[in-house]
């Protein structure tokens, strides 16, 4: 009888870590749908601010009008600040995403582990990458003499590019290995392709930087990656019964 009671106990203490575990492992589900939503409407409200303000750091860093430019932000320094600190909350926001989504991969834990250190150097990259546009435009803007040209040349290549990287690492490679380690877990059929699109396409946009003509080519990965994004928030939200 003792021993029956013992048993019982075991599988109702087991019962109960299954419990625990499931509820757990919706609750991550639950913010990383949420958390990779907002993220993305984040980052596409700063993309408003910034397409509206009429300047463009990498056009001007293509062309060598480096000085048009910082007239041209003058104007606008405001409503660049803005864009820069909403660009701040939002990847620190995707960057939360990307630690809960990698979480959910429990079948394939080293393609998970990729995932999440993609997450973990593309934020720290691009917080650098966004205070060095942040002091071009707060201290460089409206000057447009040889000394403040050639800094925000150096300034400018450094924020730029460091943002592209850190772009096609956390809504383009991130993305493809979370595609990877959560299929057959969280992650449709459907969702695997669209990762694998958005990791190719960021490859290429990296690979576009540096090829004659072909820069402007490098944007194609925020619809590709920001879509994926989204589709990986609504995913999760149905599956967890937090979306209609």
């Amino acid at each position: 009888m003792s021993i029956q009671i013992a048993q019982e106990g075991n599988v109702q203490r087991k019962e109960a870590l299954q419990g625990v575990e499931q509820t757990a492992s919706r609750s991550t589900a639950r913010l990383g749908g949420y958390t990779a939503i907002a993220g993305t409407v984040t980052m596409l409200v700063g993309a408003a601010l910034w397409g509206t303000s009429g300047t463009d750091l990498w056009a001007a860093l293509d062309s060598g009008d480096m000085a048009r430019y910082l007239v041209a932000i003058e104007a606008v320094k405001g409503q660049l600040v803005a864009n820069l600190s909403v660009w701040i909350l939002g990847v620190l926001i995707l960057g939360v995403a990307g630690s809960m989504l990698a979480a959910l991969c429990t079948q394939r834990r080293p393609l998970a582990r990729i995932a999440q250190v993609c997450f973990q150097t593309a934020v720290p990259l691009v917080l650098v990458a966004y205070v060095a546009m942040l002091a071009l435009v707060v201290q460089l803007g409206g000057d447009s003499s040889a000394t403040a040209v050639s800094l925000a040349n150096v300034v400018g290549w450094i924020g730029a590019r460091a943002d592209d990287l850190a772009t096609a690492l956390i809504i383009g490679i991130g993305p493809l290995f979370l595609s990877l380690a959560g299929h057959g877990e969280w992650v449709p059929t459907w969702l695997l392709r669209f990762g694998g699109l958005a990791g190719v396409v960021g490859v290429l946009s990296v690979a576009f930087l540096y090829l004659p003509g072909m820069a402007a080519y490098s944007f194609i990965i925020l619809p590709v990656g920001m879509g994926w994004m989204i589709a990986a928030g609504v995913v999760l939200l149905r599956q967890t019964g937090s979306a209609a």
